[in-house]
């Protein structure tokens, strides 16, 4: 027989009993969460399904070389996810497509969105305040110049010194959220992300959010896509 397990409006499995007792000892499914078998409506609480039955003792993964995703083997039946938050979940195409129809602004303000995201699950970052003060400096430096050019043309674009600043702060930005990510996604929900510095620097609005609709997916499914 086989079972599914509800978390707020979302429905994972189907999965075997021996399934459920795993994911019991690993910590990815709660006595309390609640299960149904194939053909029932009924929802009751997944200590009612294991009763007694004794709970096996996680195995290790099948071999060294196998990806881990939770606590189980990439190779296996995907574990549930947690009951964080899920992640902005937008197609990275789509970013790049308004962003070029909105000249750039809305990766800005795509930005702002993933670094607020990565406010909830690391309330320490410090990714979304420097990518405001970047984009702050970025709009003092325009301003500066555009007043230069209004009133003493061919004068030095020293507003360009403030967008300069501002640039700098938008990378040590994108490396904040790109160092919080990995941190979080490796302990607290270690899923063993990996995020690539050369694609932080070139394309970090598109590179997060390919990510987030992974982390995304498996939170609604359980199934992790592989990096």
């Amino acid at each position: 027989m086989k079972y599914y397990i509800k978390r707020d409006l979302n429905e994972y499995g189907p999965y075997t009993l021996a399934d459920l007792q795993r994911y019991v000892s690993q910590g990815n499914v709660a006595l309390n969460d609640l299960t149904r078998s194939e053909g029932l409506e009924d929802w009751v609480p997944v200590s009612q399904v294991i009763g007694n039955i004794p709970v096996p003792t996680p195995a290790p993964a099948a071999y060294a070389g196998a990806t881990v995703y939770g606590g189980q083997s990439a190779y296996g039946t995907a574990p549930l996810a947690s009951t964080t938050p899920v992640p902005p979940d937008f197609h990275w195409a789509l970013v790049l497509l308004i962003g070029v129809f909105t000249c750039g602004l809305f990766f800005w303000a795509w930005t702002i969105v993933e670094a607020v995201w990565i406010r909830k699950i690391k309330p320490e970052s410090k990714g979304l305040m420097l990518i405001l003060l970047a984009l702050a400096s970025y709009f003092v430096g325009a301003i500066i110049n555009g007043f230069i050019n209004a009133v003493h043309r061919g004068q030095p674009p020293v507003g360009s010194l403030f967008s300069l600043g501002g640039l700098a702060l938008l990378l040590v930005g994108v490396f904040t959220m790109r160092s919080d990510m990995e941190d979080y996604y490796n302990t607290t929900e270690n899923i063993g992300l990996s995020l690539s510095g050369v694609m932080t620097f070139f394309f970090p609005v598109f590179y997060f959010q390919y990510h987030f609709s992974r982390i995304a997916n498996w939170k609604k499914t359980g199934v992790l896509v592989p990096q």
